[in-house]
């Protein structure tokens, strides 16, 4: 099974996106990727040109003339999407290689991570033999640092983010999503979305020219406000687990924390809870203890126990042990988080990451 990576940018490098992290990162995962650039007015190009000098993964620069005047909810970037796709098809062979080839597609501020590749191309597979022609990642949201993720309602815990490249399937709207597709499969491989951490200037610049997109000059005023509002409502967790290796410069250079130092013990408390040994084997401490109860921690460790599933008891006597972490993101859309995604945001919530 062939697969292609799919992009698209504007002044990546003026607006601080990470769009080479995020080529880096699907490129070894794929034959080639195709990236559809608009004229730009920064140093866009020539990363972009540097980055297939260096890449082993081919990757072929799309020139296209964006329609910047637009102020449509965004749609030129679906539009600008689907022309990458129909140049992708157009150049692909419908009767051999590419058959059944698929596409995963990145905005440019979003990355994956090399431990879920092996996920991605089991998925990818099970979704062909469904008869599914798109799949759907779960996503971590990170919002102003990188040691924060968003969870309330606004944030959409699952997209569409590979498509098989001979079907109907097609960007819509803003880019956000896929439509025409027939049945979807739902993997459990993340996207990481980092376009809310950058530089404080280029974010600003950044949002001022999303809204503008979005709405007409004589409505901007009033989005910008309502934009300000949203973003002040923001629900965050902590998030010390796992970053894709190739963000990891970008963390430190914005100051964002990639592991913390290492605690003596961490108790874990609860009953009928299973973990993956990697995940166990990832906390940043010298020894995880588990126990039924929380009278078997010793009161030392308390600020280090991780209660999983606190009863009735728990809630009245040891309220100032249990942390705020639900079970999955606010949306009604939202799939339950894995018993391992959970254990890392609790893990987080008292300071400890995984290594």
């Amino acid at each position: 099974m062939n697969i292609y990576g799919l992009a698209i940018i504007h002044n990546g490098a003026k607006f601080d996106f990470p769009f080479i992290e995020s080529l880096q990162s699907m490129a070894p995962f794929v034959k080639s990727i195709v990236i559809n650039y608009g004229e730009c007015t920064d140093e866009t190009l020539p990363r972009l040109q540097a980055l297939r000098s260096s890449l082993m993964t081919p990757l072929e620069i799309l020139h296209s003339k964006w329609d910047m005047s637009r102020k449509d909810r965004g749609l030129i970037f679906s539009d600008e999407t689907n022309r990458a796709l129909k140049w992708l098809r157009d150049r692909s062979d419908r009767d051999y290689d590419d058959r059944d080839a698929w596409v995963i597609y990145l905005q440019s501020d979003e990355i994956i991570h090399k431990q879920d590749f092996e996920v991605i191309r089991r998925d990818l597979q099970l979704a062909e033999e469904s008869g599914c022609d798109v799949v759907r990642f779960r996503y971590i949201h990170f919002w102003q640092e990188h040691n924060k993720i968003a969870i309330n309602k606004k944030w959409y815990p699952q997209e569409i983010r590979a498509l098989r490249l001979f079907s109907d399937v097609l960007s819509y709207g803003d880019a956000q999503t896929f439509y025409k597709y027939k049945k979807i499969y739902d993997s459990d491989a993340h996207i990481y979305h980092y376009g809310h951490v950058r530089e404080k200037s280029a974010y600003r610049e950044k949002v001022d020219n999303m809204i503008r997109f979005y709405h007409a000059n004589q409505d901007y005023q009033k989005y910008a406000r309502k934009w300000k509002r949203r973003d002040r409502c923001t629900e965050t967790l902590d998030y010390f687990g796992p970053h894709p290796q190739v963000i990891h410069e970008r963390i430190k250079r914005l100051g964002g924390v990639i592991t913390l130092p290492e605690v003596e013990r961490v108790y874990i408390v609860g009953k009928d809870i299973t973990f993956s040994p990697e995940t166990i084997q990832r906390i940043a401490c010298k020894k995880v203890i588990f126990v039924s109860s929380l009278k078997d921690v010793p009161k030392a460790f308390y600020p280090w126990t991780i209660v999983f599933y606190p009863r009735i008891r728990d809630k009245i006597f040891h309220r100032s042990l249990l942390d705020v972490v639900p079970l999955q993101m606010r949306s009604p859309l939202a799939r339950a988080w894995s018993q391992d995604f959970v254990l890392m945001l609790k893990l987080s919530a008292k300071g400890i990451s995984l290594k």
